[in-house]
């Protein structure tokens, strides 16, 4: 019987971490509702320490990846998943909103920077032809956190209240992060295992235009900005919708229950679209399934767009079932610059990269709410949506597509 290729060991615990690490933020809204009826802060402050959490992530990001660079994932990771525990006990315990923007905001941003930078970047250094397949099962860790943590967290709410549930919850993180880690390994150079990757049967080593890079040339690098914009405008356009698609069906007339049933399938087509996404860019190529995911997604939106009561309840149907076409577009956000830059180096370009997806973040839900408060409508924040998913998909095209490296890059 062949033996399991390790690789997917390595998948599995990152797929894992990644998990605990954007709980954080998918279940955000179950503790934010808490905090409002427990303080007086108001509406607009306290969904401020979100979107610090997202800004925070621009700055730590690049430094997690560095520091995976020279220590490895097992110790960022393990400090990264100690980090996020400790920020999210802290912040069961804030009074003020000074506390809560240190202790969620800025201490948060660096311990899921320090889960998600390292731990995408072994996985991308484990594949080279499978490195689609392999970050798509990653990041469907992305949408599987909202399906695997708001029943968990609902539920330590309700028992032990939103203070005891932060506690239990950051315990949940440290626990399992420090559990994990001792699987990870790095891979093997070509030298000791020419066929490291298991689809790569003549013993391809890392994308051959990676080679040689240094953090310094790749900053100089146009594709490594293409990157970037592909991740902000990405990101941007993802979170105007993740952030108010919602009160945008419960304005329409729809019924909550209805509301929350439907976009838990969406996020479940999103986890399908993740899969598929990767599969199909080791046989199509990151660039076209990134544009192909881009029409579904923007189909999707202005089909959102066009909802104007339960009677349309088939546009918003189609519109969770878009899932799937970003889906398609998350799993290449660190394919696509992993092919372009791999080497030793990878870590902190991935996390210049992953930083775009932290300055997204950080504009979208406040670029969405921003439109509707001027406008009185939501159609024009699902323009710009749908102008931003445009967008990154022209990036990814550049930032996809083969090119000549100089000698002296």
């Amino acid at each position: 019987m062949p033996r399991v290729f390790y690789g997917w060991v390595v998948v599995g615990v990152s797929t894992a971490v990644n998990t605990l690490a954007w709980g954080a933020r998918s279940t955000f809204a179950l503790f934010y509702v808490a905090m409002l009826d427990e303080f007086a802060w108001g509406r607009g402050p306290t969904a401020l320490g979100y979107s610090l959490s997202w800004l925070c992530f621009v700055v730590f990001a690049p430094i997690a990846g560095w520091l995976q660079d020279r220590w490895g994932a097992r110790a960022i990771v393990t400090l990264g998943g100690l980090v996020l525990g400790v920020a999210l006990a802290l912040t069961g315990q804030v009074t003020s909103l000074t506390q809560y923007y240190l202790s969620f905001g800025v201490l948060g941003a660096a311990g899921i920077a320090g889960i998600v930078i390292p731990s995408t970047t072994i996985v991308t250094r484990w594949f080279v032809r499978s490195r689609g397949t392999a970050m798509g099962v990653l990041s469907a860790g992305t949408a599987g956190s909202a399906i695997a943590f708001y029943p968990v967290n609902a539920w330590l709410i309700d028992t032990f209240g939103w203070r005891m549930a932060l506690v239990a919850f950051g315990g949940i993180v440290a626990a399992a992060s420090v559990a994990l880690v001792p699987f990870y390994r790095d891979p093997p150079t070509a030298d000791e295992h020419p066929r490291a990757d298991p689809a790569s049967s003549r013993g391809r080593r890392a994308s051959p235009t990676g080679e040689g890079w240094t953090f310094r040339s790749a900053l100089r690098s146009p594709r490594l900005w293409a990157a970037f914009i592909m991740t902000a405008l990405g990101v941007i356009g993802f979170q105007i919708m993740a952030t108010h698609q919602v009160a945008h069906a419960v304005d329409r007339g729809f019924q909550q229950s209805t509301v929350v049933w439907l976009f838990a399938f969406g996020a479940a087509c999103t986890m399908v679209g993740n899969l598929l996404g990767g599969r199909l860019s080791d046989r199509l190529g990151r660039g076209w399934v990134f544009a192909l995911g881009s029409i579904v997604a923007v189909a999707g939106i202005g089909c959102l767009a066009l909802t104007r009561g339960p009677q349309d309840l088939t546009l918003l149907v189609l519109y969770t079932v878009s899932g799937v076409g970003f889906g398609m577009r998350i799993a290449q956000l660190s394919a696509i610059p992993a092919d372009a830059f791999s080497g030793p180096h990878l870590g902190a370009i991935l996390g210049v990269v992953q930083a775009g997806g932290g300055l997204g973040g950080a504009i979208g839900p406040v670029l969405g709410g921003w439109l509707f408060d001027v406008t009185g409508s939501y159609r024009p924040a699902f323009a710009a949506a749908g102008i931003a998913v445009a967008g990154s998909a022209v990036a990814a095209w550049f930032a996809a597509r083969p090119m000549k490296r100089s000698a002296d890059a």
